[in-house]
């Protein structure tokens, strides 16, 4: 690869040898035992999801104690990306410490729709989308909704969201980036899976996007075409043929493209299995560790303040996700990042279990089938950081998908979760060096993506802090285009 394709991240591990390594991208689990709290055996039932990040200060003239912990690398949020880049890192023979404000693996990525789906690997930002949202927008049970409010960042989010979507060929320039991402992580989901002593539900069963309109359908075979070159097949049904493929589907429709290469998980499992070989690699992950303050110097982030005590890293990495803006200014960043709020309802299977994944493509509605329930989810919510839970939009849900599926009674759902997607103005992830800081990094911005992005992220991300040749372009995932000094 061509560093030079990255004018922002061409320097970026060279400049510290300290973190060079041999690369080793083996997710198999290491023959060193387990330490630490258990990866899921103890968690509560019930969905949840931790409070807000409380608001935070750059304190220029913290005091670090002789008794401070010190490693090589500090990674703020255990959700799949901070996870997965602790991971990366590990391998890579480096000290690091992750900290979770309240449980890893129970945020955003706990109660996603557990897709790991390269056929949908594609910037939110795209040509013509503002246009057909604008019926939407105030609409409390469309799949996009902006909740009303005077908000100067969310005004500024969504000019950059318009002007982003303006270029076809940004567009899929994006969306060849996004796809390469997604196509290693699913491989690199199905070979963990077939080493971790954790399952976590991972098939390759494909994914079924159906279509209810010819203009629509039209559309989504466009779409279908920009990713085919980068390795996604698929094919187009015959409305006969959807219902031989999945009975379940009893609605009106003109078709659906199959996609056979995406595979599909237990998020909440997927996340703490990861975790687990993490800690077999050797990262010290805290819980109940919320980061309260950092000192910071002229070009570094000296310390971090925190709820179990004071931690002097060599680097620091930002990994989470919606907070990034929050979290941000304790660092001295601007990061527009707004939270896309979505739900997922988990329901009893009815009569008839899907095979597969299916995409209600115009309603916005992802089905995913475990082995007792079926997962509902969809909807995206322009709400910052608002975590409440509004019944009329998850009503919506359960209602668009007994429109199309033979399920069972909606109002029967036994979960209902929620969460907050990041997402940048154009739709992709921020990866590499952040605020012209010589050590500090962030990995976030995996807007619905974290699943079947964050662990190529993590790879991506190590390969830049150790020097070595990214085994993806870094160019298009640039931190600095956005996570810049206020």
């Amino acid at each position: 690869m061509n560093r030079s394709m990255s004018p922002c991240s061409a320097s970026e591990g060279r400049s510290n040898p300290a973190l060079r390594a041999s690369s080793s991208r083996n997710w198999a689990p290491s023959s060193t035992s387990m330490a630490g709290r258990s990866t899921g055996s103890n968690r509560p039932p019930g969905w949840r999801q931790s409070s807000p990040i409380m608001r935070l200060g750059v304190l220029r003239s913290l005091p670090v104690s002789d008794h401070s912990q010190s490693c090589d690398i500090a990674i703020i949020g255990g959700g799949v990306v901070g996870v997965a880049c602790a991971l990366e890192l590990a391998r890579r023979g480096r000290s690091v410490t992750l900290l979770e404000r309240g449980r890893v693996g129970h945020g955003c990525s706990y109660g996603n729709c557990g897709w790991l789906t390269p056929s949908l690997a594609r910037p939110l930002a795209s040509p013509g989308q503002a246009r057909k949202a604008l019926p939407w927008l105030l609409d409390p049970e469309s799949p996009f909704y902006i909740k009303p409010r005077l908000s100067p960042s969310l005004a500024a989010w969504l000019l950059g969201f318009i002007a982003a979507g303006r270029s076809p060929e940004r567009f899929k320039r994006g969306v060849a980036a996004l796809v390469e991402l997604s196509n290693w992580t699913v491989d690199a989901w199905e070979d963990l899976a077939a080493h971790s002593s954790v399952p976590f539900g991972y098939a390759r069963n494909g994914l079924l996007a159906v279509f209810e309109s010819q203009k629509a359908l039209d559309g989504g075979v466009e779409l279908a075409r920009l990713s085919e070159p980068f390795g996604v097949p698929f094919e187009v049904f015959s409305p006969d043929q959807v219902r031989r493929h999945e009975p379940i589907i009893t609605g009106r429709q003109v078709g659906a493209i199959h996609y056979p290469r995406d595979a599909q998980c237990e998020p909440e499992k997927a996340v703490f299995a990861l975790a687990d070989q993490a800690r077999r690699a050797g990262v010290t992950i805290l819980e109940d560790a919320e980061v309260l303050s950092a000192e910071l110097n002229a070009d570094s982030v000296r310390a971090l303040r925190t709820t179990r005590g004071v931690f002097k890293p060599g680097h620091v990495v930002l990994a989470v996700g919606a907070w990034s803006g929050s979290l941000g200014r304790a660092f001295g960043l601007r990061i527009p990042m707004l939270g896309a709020k979505g739900y997922a309802i988990l329901l009893p299977h009815g009569p008839v279990k899907p095979r597969g994944s299916i995409l209600l493509a115009e309603r916005k509605i992802g089905i995913n089938p475990h082995d007792h329930v079926l997962r509902l989810a969809g909807t995206l919510e322009l709400v910052g950081e608002d975590l409440s839970v509004n019944m009329r939009r998850v009503q919506a849900i359960a209602k668009g998908a007994a429109g199309m599926l033979s399920m069972s009674d909606p109002s029967e759902h036994v979960q209902v979760w929620r969460g907050l997607r990041p997402c940048t103005p154009d739709g992709m992830p921020m990866i590499g060096r952040a605020g012209g800081y010589q050590n500090l990094w962030v990995s976030t911005g995996h807007q619905m993506a974290g699943l079947k992005t964050g662990p190529g992220s993590g790879l991506l991300l190590a390969q830049l802090m150790c020097g070595e040749t990214p085994t993806f372009d870094p160019a298009p995932f640039c931190a600095e285009r956005y996570a810049r000094r206020s």
